[in-house]
């Protein structure tokens, strides 16, 4: 192939010397010659101009350096993944999750790539946020599941899922007692001020966890002063320990799948400045990611953003729990 001397050309081209670049190829200067001499005959044209010293490359030299360095390049990549596949075949992904996305999430994740990997075995190691990107930096997990308000600049990640970030509030709280909240839904929230939640109880993901951070920040950015705060360790239970009544809580939309028959509460939004809450799956950034590593983040894509487990309730599924319209076949949609 007309490609395969590019290392020949390449070296030549940068050392501006058949003699030198011989050398460090480790070959004879009559071998180089002919590896050139050949190429040029069967390519029609010269590739060096040698009536001057240094030699350089030709226009038709230049044109087919640069093509032979990206043919080069797409074969050396090819042949590093076809390595990693082989590899890979046998192995373990070592993955950190918190409670979210080990029971929610990877359940519809995992199937799918242990049947694109049956032989590389996934251990989930469950921790709070801030411990994957330490055991990240030491290489003790490979991938974890994260938010960004709590990655640093020592790690790299791929966005999985943005999600704006709501107050769910106990139905008879004394909040609600002037708004109306027949129609309330995801679509129409109730509009609470900052200054409304003063001194109001809360329950809310510990902030060692991310959305637990990120909820933190949001307190801290608008001046809410709580009058008492139960923190929980897994945003179901603060989610359902919120709507039976115990405080105010904030999730994401996708929260609604946590909601029991009889205990749902009212669905809010923060006057001011939207706050979003931004998943993500981060690994170290000195890691080069292996194939089975970018298969199993771009799986990870794939299922949280398409898969319908993995979306809020439709405006038409709230407005029945709100009614109490539900029947066997509706405890599907909960989780």
């Amino acid at each position: 192939m007309i490609y395969d001397k590019y290392p020949y050309i390449q070296k030549v081209a940068e050392l501006q010397n058949i003699s030198k670049a011989a050398k460090e190829l480790y070959i004879s200067q009559p071998a180089l010659t002919r590896i050139i001499t050949n190429l040029e005959t069967e390519l029609g044209v010269c590739l060096f101009n040698r009536s001057v010293l240094p030699i350089k490359l030709t226009y038709a030299g230049e044109r087919y350096l640069a093509e032979a360095k990206r043919v080069h390049e797409i074969d050396m990549a090819l042949k590093q993944e076809m390595q990693e596949i082989a590899v890979m075949k046998r192995g373990t992904l070592l993955v950190g999750a918190d409670y979210c996305a080990s029971s929610l999430w990877l359940p519809h994740i995992l199937p799918a790539f242990s049947e694109q990997y049956p032989g590389i075995t996934t251990k989930i190691c469950q921790q709070t946020s801030p411990m994957f990107e330490e055991d990240l930096l030491k290489n003790k997990i490979d991938l974890a599941f994260t938010t960004r308000s709590i990655v640093s600049g020592d790690l790299s990640y791929e966005p999985l899922s943005s999600a704006r970030i709501l107050l769910y509030i106990p139905n008879r709280h004394p909040l609600l007692q002037d708004c109306d909240i027949s129609g309330n839904s995801l679509n129409h929230p109730v509009h609470i001020s900052a200054d409304a939640l003063q001194n109001q109880d809360f329950v809310l993901l510990h902030p060692s966890f991310g959305l637990g951070k990120t909820v933190d920040n949001i307190l801290n950015m608008f001046d809410i002063r709580p009058r008492q705060i139960m923190y929980t360790t897994n945003i179901v239970a603060c989610y359902r320990l919120a709507a039976s009544g115990l405080g105010i809580t904030f999730a994401t939309p996708y929260a609604t799948r946590y909601t029991f028959p009889g205990s749902v509460p009212v669905i809010g939004q923060l006057v001011g400045e939207d706050v979003a809450e931004h998943n993500i799956i981060a690994y170290n950034k000195y890691h080069n990611l292996s194939t089975p590593e970018k298969a199993f983040i771009q799986l990870s894509k794939e299922k949280i953003s398409n898969h319908p487990m993995l979306q809020p309730l439709s405006e038409e599924q709230w407005l029945r729990l709100k009614d109490g319209t539900l029947n066997e076949e509706d405890s599907y949609w909960f989780v």
